[in-house]
């Protein structure tokens, strides 16, 4: 038995598309698709109270993955361009702060299924990335800071810390400390 599930959005996020990736070989992100791409990523941890300085700690590897991911293949410009369509006629039909919380929390989308319209496709390639990377660039080590927690001190993300050398490292690795002997 098919059921069809409820929606949010109008036209634009329920336009029927094919599974695969939305083909923009040869286009180029604009600044103002960037710009409007980056208030996504913003949104997602405005939405968890996950990230300090409404994510701007993010921005430059955030900018370095959407590089990389327009500039090689398979080249994600059409989805990117897509969640811009969709975004903007879910903040026409709901304001800004309601279509991200119908995006990230009601939209219905099934993350397993193929992605087969607007929406869809927002959802699984570029909601769901912004999400994963925004948690592997170190997004929840200040959860709870909102909220009169604490910051985490030692922890830079999965991926093994930040390239900036601000934080001091818990210890300094000493060679002449090793109580292996040497035989």
């Amino acid at each position: 038995m098919n059921e069809e599930v409820t929606s949010i959005g109008g036209s634009v996020c329920n336009e029927k598309l094919s599974a695969g990736l939305i083909f923009a070989e040869g286009q180029n992100l604009t600044h103002q698709n960037k710009e409007a791409l980056w208030e996504i990523f913003e949104a997602i941890g405005f939405s968890w109270s996950n990230t300090i300085y409404n994510s701007n700690n993010q921005r430059s590897s955030w900018y370095e993955m959407l590089k990389a991911k327009t500039e090689n293949a398979p080249n994600y410009t059409g989805e990117y361009v897509n969640a811009i369509y969709v975004i903007d006629e879910l903040k026409a039909m709901y304001g800004k702060e309601d279509a991200y919380k119908k995006l990230f929390f009601e939209s219905n989308i099934d993350n397993s299924a193929p992605p087969t319209t607007r929406l869809a496709h927002c959802k699984v390639y570029v909601v769901n990335e912004f999400i994963r990377m925004q948690i592997t660039a170190g997004g929840f080590k200040s959860w709870g800071t909102k909220y009169g927690g604490e910051q985490a001190k030692n922890y830079h993300g999965f991926l093994g810390g930040t390239r900036y050398n601000r934080i001091s490292k818990v210890r300094a690795y000493n060679p002449d400390s090793n109580n292996l002997k040497n035989e």
